[in-house]
This record gives C-alpha cells, sequence and structure tokens, in this order.
C-alpha cells in the first residue's frame, strides 16, 4: 500500500494585512480588510470590506465561532458557522467546519470534517436563470 503525503502551503506565502495572534481572543464582530489570519480566537462574525479580494486564513490552532462573509477561505483549524466565500475555499485535513457553507469553487481534501449544507453559487445562478420544466404526458395506449 502506497501512501501519498499532500503538501499544503497554499497560505504559506500570504502577507497579512491583519492577524489575531495564537494565544488571542476577540470577542465581536470583526470587518477585515485584504488578508487576514486568524491563529487564536474569534467568538463574533467576520466579514469582508467592501470590493475586498482578500483570502481569510484559519490557522490550524485558530478557531471562529461565528459566520464568514469574504473573498476566499483557507480553513486549517475550527469553524462554528455559516460561511459565504464569493471566490475559493479550501479546507485542508486537519479542518473541522460546522455550518453551511456557499462558495464559488470548493476543495475539502480527505480526511477534513465538514458537516453542513454545501451549494454552490454558479448552480443557484444557473437553476434561476434556466428554469427549465419537462412536461411528461402519457399517451392513449398508457406508455
Amino acid at each position: 500500500m502506497y501512501k501519498t503525503t499532500v503538501k499544503l502551503t497554499a497560505h504559506k506565502h500570504l502577507e497579512y494585512a491583519n492577524e489575531i495572534g495564537l494565544g488571542s481572543a476577540i470577542v465581536g464582530n470583526v470587518q477585515g480588510q485584504k488578508n487576514f489570519k486568524i491563529a487564536g480566537t474569534l467568538q463574533g462574525n467576520i466579514s469582508e470590506a467592501a470590493n475586498g479580494q482578500g483570502t481569510l486564513v484559519i490557522d490550524r490552532a485558530g478557531a471562529l465561532l461565528g459566520d464568514i462573509k469574504y473573498s476566499n477561505l483557507i480553513v486549517i483549524g475550527r469553524i462554528e458557522g455559516s460561511i459565504e466565500v464569493a471566490g475559493r475555499i479550501e479546507v485542508y485535513p486537519s479542518a473541522v467546519i460546522l455550518g453551511n457553507i456557499r462558495y464559488k469553487q470548493i476543495n475539502i481534501h480527505p480526511d477534513a470534517k465538514v458537516n453542513g449544507v454545501l451549494s454552490c453559487v454558479d448552480l443557484d445562478v444557473k437553476n434561476a436563470e434556466q428554469a427549465d420544466v419537462i412536461n411528461l404526458h402519457q399517451n392513449a395506449t398508457g406508455t
């Protein structure tokens, strides 16, 4: 049996405009600007400033107890709350997510734990614009 090792370092090259450091705990809602890293604990909602294109990173020891609205999200730690991501969400093997997720693109790695409803924004738009109705009629012979 071969075991492959996945090296996940997408977040390592990011520079952060804001950070909740390891061992820190914040209670309250936060509005982020650009790339934001949570290595400590945030108990409250986090949203991105208007017209933002940043990435929110929940680091391995990081925990968020609240809702998220951000452009992009990388989850290595724990989230308890709903998530709405306009772009891409990456869920690493150590991640635990308890909440519903709305996304445009998602990548959930093996061993990650996600418990919630996943909904793709692109499919919602397609279904709203193209409501196809198929009528099935039985012919006179019953077939």
